[in-house]
């Protein structure tokens, strides 16, 4: 809620293409989209006193969804883009809007944009699964899935005090440890840029280095993110923010919701280590980050502060655990696996949703994984993101040739 009340409305826009079936109607679009409605309460959610210190949640009736106006005949990109150009009112609006897209007369595409609050990278693949499996069979498997207030119960009871409580003691030693906050010198003046970069010989490297250190692809990639911003920002260790999407439970698995949060890694990064020991290291200290990472998020500020971590890096997060970092990192696999471009050489941006995290890398898997590195603060040129996206590389490249040449 407080990120969202401090961010630009339009960074918290989804917008997406679903490619429909050959021969799908606009009635069958509207059924399926009318299922969904009812399925998960967050698509007929409404929120009171949003701005204020208690919004309250109006949880609606299920009704029939009702497309608006004839489908489109244009580029899908173009319709979605549209559609997430304006904000929600999330006192009146539901926290999802849509439009059939034609070509040559024919429908096509569901362009659709997605409130951040109703969902999250998890959310937004599963939904589109559902609404596919709905359009052909008509149904979807299983009873009813779980609602946004009965994870709240479970969270707030107290059989979970324990964990509350181990959540605590963890941050307690990140933050013990942690470097200090490095604030931007001019915060009222916060410019957002991206650089974009994936090739297949950087993909193979990643694989590559997994296999031989008998890693997971995010933690590699995490890695050698942390020693490239460390080894260009002259640091001898880092703490990044690292989303984890909350979802080890099975039974939260098809909830619709946003569980995103963000825990902190704090990774010291002596450059002559041997990458691959670096990268376990790495890989172990995520693991148990993720163990605590389920925690109140009023807890998390007040051991922050503790610290000597107040207020936000930027101004773009005042009153959020997000306004701790500088560093973050979103391994988001195949999301959006369908819509992604791999870049030509390296490209870079303005255009795109702007979060405010003054380092961002987010990593999708396609043909080839792509990283996209977006920097927000008072500078305005593409230098540090296209220095950092390139060590990553030159890093990624190295430790693939020093795995090749381990022994077996």
């Amino acid at each position: 809620m407080r990120s969202i009340r401090n961010i630009d409305p339009l960074a918290a826009n989804l917008p997406q293409v679903w490619e429909l079936p050959e021969g799908t109607t606009s009635r069958q679009v509207e059924e399926a989209l009318t299922a969904l409605q009812e399925r998960h309460e967050a698509l007929r959610t409404r929120y009171e006193d949003l701005d204020g210190e208690n919004p309250t949640q109006i949880v609606l009736p299920p009704r029939p969804v009702a497309l608006p106006g004839p489908p489109q005949e244009t580029e899908p990109a173009k319709a979605a883009d549209a559609l997430g150009g304006e904000p929600f009112d999330l006192g009146t609006d539901a926290p999802w809007r849509m439009t059939l897209v034609t070509e040559n007369g024919e429908l096509r595409w569901l362009a659709i944009c997605l409130h951040h609050i109703a969902t999250d990278g998890w959310s937004v693949n599963q939904l589109q699964r559902e609404f596919l499996t709905l359009l052909s069979v008509g149904a979807l498997p299983g009873g009813e899935v779980p609602t946004c207030r009965a994870l709240a119960e479970e969270q707030w009871s107290e059989a979970n005090e324990t964990r509350r409580r181990s959540a605590r003691k963890h941050w307690q030693k990140i933050f013990r440890e942690a470097p200090a906050m490095v604030r931007d010198e001019a915060p009222e003046s916060v410019n957002g840029r991206w650089g974009r970069y994936g090739t297949a010989e950087q993909t193979d490297a990643l694989h590559r280095i997994a296999r031989a250190h008998q890693l997971s692809l995010p933690s590699v990639v995490l890695s050698a993110y942390c020693r490239a911003a460390a080894r260009h920002d002259g640091l001898d260790q880092i703490m990044v923010a690292v989303f984890t999407n909350n979802r080890s439970d099975p039974r939260w698995e098809k909830l619709l919701t946003t569980q995103d949060q963000l825990i902190p890694l704090v990774v010291p990064t002596d450059p002559d280590e041997p990458f691959g020991a670096f990268a376990t290291k790495v890989h172990w200290g995520l693991f148990k980050s993720y163990r605590h990472g389920e925690y109140n998020v009023d807890d998390m500020l007040e051991i922050a502060a503790e610290h000597g971590f107040t207020g936000t890096v930027n101004g773009c997060f005042d009153g959020s655990v997000s306004g701790l970092f500088t560093y973050f990192f979103n391994y988001m696999g195949e999301y959006q696996k369908d819509q992604l471009s791999i870049p030509d050489g390296l490209e870079t941006g303005t255009t795109g949703r702007n979060i405010g995290a003054p380092l961002y890398l987010q990593v999708q898997e396609g043909e080839s994984v792509v990283s996209t590195l977006q920097e927000n603060s008072s500078t305005t040129d593409y230098k540090r993101i296209t220095e950092i996206l390139r060590l990553i590389e030159e890093i990624l490249l190295t430790a693939a040739r020093e795995a090749d040449s381990r022994p077996e």
